[in-house]
Parts: structure tokens; C-alpha cells; sequence
């Protein structure tokens, strides 16, 4: 399923910028932590809220992140 990956604002829990987009078929869940090692960088995030949306592309799913 097509995934888009957003950071979010730490107070408001609003869509702040995109950090990525991938297909994937794993479940999030609400506490999940993600690793992103690139660029010599690390970052970690915490997964506070999952939207899946269905339209006439199919099944579409928002991930927002928190850093942690």
C-alpha cells in the first residue's frame, strides 16, 4: 500500500512536511518507533496517528511521526 511518512508539529500533532513516501505492506500502529539512517544521519520517530484512505486509485495510507 502507497505510504506517506510526515513529521509532526510536537504540540499541535499537525502534518508539518513530508519525510518520505514508500510501498509497503506492514501494519503501523500507534507507539512504533522508525530508524532513518541517511545521509551519515540518524533520526528516530514515534508513530502517533495512522489514516488510511480509500479512493478510486485504491487503498492509500498517511503515517504521522513525531521525533523522538
Amino acid at each position: 500500500m502507497l505510504t506517506e511518512l510526515w513529521e509532526s508539529d510536537a504540540f499541535t500533532e499537525k502534518k508539518e512536511s513530508i519525510i518520505d513516501t514508500i510501498d509497503t505492506e506492514y501494519h503501523w500502529n500507534k507507539g512504533d518507533t522508525l530508524s532513518f539512517q541517511r545521509g551519515g544521519r540518524h533520526q528516530r520517530y514515534r508513530v502517533l496517528h495512522v489514516q488510511v484512505t480509500i479512493d478510486d486509485d485504491g487503498l492509500q495510507r498517511e503515517v504521522l511521526l513525531l521525533k523522538i
